[in-house]
């Protein structure tokens, strides 16, 4: 990256920063990750927007799946194969064909004997399997007559029903369940995964004094601004879409439904322009001030890796600021807005590379 971009993404993400610890009263929020990773690895190997249900969804062929499989197979030990959100597309199809339609690449992935364990992170198209859980454990706690509302977010489990029926009968490896985000260290280095729809959130639109919607949700009365905030703002958003799929005519619709609530998006000034999805086809270099809002937010140390799918566009950067190296793992998917698909995943082992498919 040339000095004058690295200057100005830094000086952007000052006063980006700067503008959101403005909006929060007490200044950052309160929440930090753990100190120590959830998980160590010698090798780690990320994928992500497979978008299984949607009618460009580039696993669904049998080409792409035998180079993928063959890829993993021949790249020795793998500590952890994380599924890096937006795996299934439940904004264009309904929850269980989505699911079914990813049997096959899943059934393929866990045979792999030289995989340890999956690791799933849902992102924004599979948000819907966060809110299954979290509905689930409120019933539970109900019927115990407990009425304390439970966070939305997911711990580390291996409590993962999305996978569970398509997971053949001899798999070689457990699969584990996250959300948001997933600590691991990798050779000694500190790594942060998630989707990377959160990174809308840091966006300077939502955070100019002016904007009236968001302190009603999320700044009055609030010290701070921490994950389970930022679920309740955007969750019902990801539910509305996703439940749209059961109603007659949308799904043939595809995304006129996504782009009907895109424009009441720029009615309420949180979007410029109408589009399928305000990230999609952006490059690190667009989205590095975000980040660096993220990691200060929500970071009392850095990761030497911040590593995010979302934008279907693979990319590495080291930010000017954090002095983080941010990831993108790219897309299995077939744009076709796209003049050019390039399918790739993420390994990082003494250091991270991408990995053409």
């Amino acid at each position: 990256m040339q000095l004058n971009n690295r200057s100005r993404i830094a000086n952007e993400a000052r006063r980006r920063i700067e503008l959101i610890a403005s909006r929060i009263p007490g200044a950052r929020a309160l929440f930090r990750p753990p100190g120590a990773p959830e998980s160590t690895a010698d090798r780690l190997v990320i994928i992500s927007d497979t978008h299984f249900g949607n009618e460009f969804a580039a696993l669904s062929t049998d080409h792409a799946l035998e180079r993928l499989v063959a890829t993993l197979a021949a790249m020795g030990d793998i500590d952890e194969l994380v599924l890096l959100g937006d795996i299934f597309d439940f904004w264009t199809t309904t929850v269980t064909e989505a699911i079914e339609l990813s049997r096959v690449t899943m059934s393929e992935l866990f045979k792999l004997d030289n995989v340890g364990r999956m690791v799933y992170i849902p992102g924004n198209h599979d948000h819907h399997v966060v809110r299954l859980r979290h509905t689930e454990l409120t019933n539970k706690r109900l019927r115990d007559g407990d009425l304390e509302r439970g966070e939305l977010t997911v711990p580390l489990t291996e409590d993962c029903p999305v996978l569970e029926p398509v997971k053949p009968e001899k798999a070689q490896f457990k699969a584990f369940m996250t959300y948001p985000w997933y600590q691991v260290e990798v050779r000694g280095k500190a790594a942060l995964l998630t989707h990377g729809h959160l990174l809308g959130f840091f966006e300077r639109s939502l955070w100019k004094p002016r904007r009236k919607f968001l302190n009603a949700f999320l700044l009055k009365n609030n010290p701070s601004v921490g994950l389970d905030d930022i679920e309740k703002f955007v969750s019902p958003y990801y539910e509305m879409v996703t439940l749209s799929t059961e109603v007659p005519g949308v799904i043939d619709g595809r995304y006129r439904f996504y782009r009907m609530v895109s424009r009441t998006a720029k009615l309420l000034g949180f979007e410029k322009d109408y589009r399928v999805s305000a990230y999609r086809g952006t490059d690190i270099e667009e989205n590095a001030v975000e980040v660096e809002a993220l990691l200060d937010h929500f970071c009392g140390e850095m990761p030497y890796y911040f590593i995010y799918g979302h934008s279907h566009k693979p990319g590495m950067l080291d930010l000017p600021l954090s002095g983080t190296r941010a990831v993108n793992t790219g897309c299995w998917f077939n744009d076709p807005s796209s003049r050019e698909n390039i399918y790739t995943i993420v390994e990082v082992t003494d250091d991270a590379r991408l990995i053409d498919i």
